[in-house]
């Protein structure tokens, strides 16, 4: 077994660390281009083969459509837990002022 084990066998010689500054920047350019390249696919797509539940790109004009009853229930559970939350704090602060100025 030799002290080198934990390495690749492709690298024969350690790398210094400008060579591995330099291949990890040329990896970061690959990934860059072929994330651009993908985003470019994606948009022609989206352009190509339009959904009709897809939103326009109109600004300031938004459907108004019915809330669900699941949409109704779930903007009441809002409501409730932001008071209990308020609440809470409300007692929290109370139980401070408590502790703080009732001498015991």
């Amino acid at each position: 077994m030799s002290g080198r084990d934990w390495q690749s066998d492709d690298d024969q010689q350690p790398q210094t660390r400008a060579d591995y500054r330099r291949k990890q920047a040329e990896a970061g350019r690959e990934f860059e281009e072929r994330d651009r390249k993908r985003v470019a696919v994606e948009r022609k797509y989206a352009r190509d083969h339009p959904t009709p539940d897809a939103p326009d790109d109109t600004p300031g004009e938004s459907p108004a459509t019915p809330l669900t009853q699941s949409e109704l229930k779930t903007q009441r559970l809002k409501r409730r837990l932001n008071w209990a939350i308020a609440w809470l704090a409300l007692g929290i602060i109370a139980v401070f002022l408590i502790l703080r100025f009732v001498e015991f």
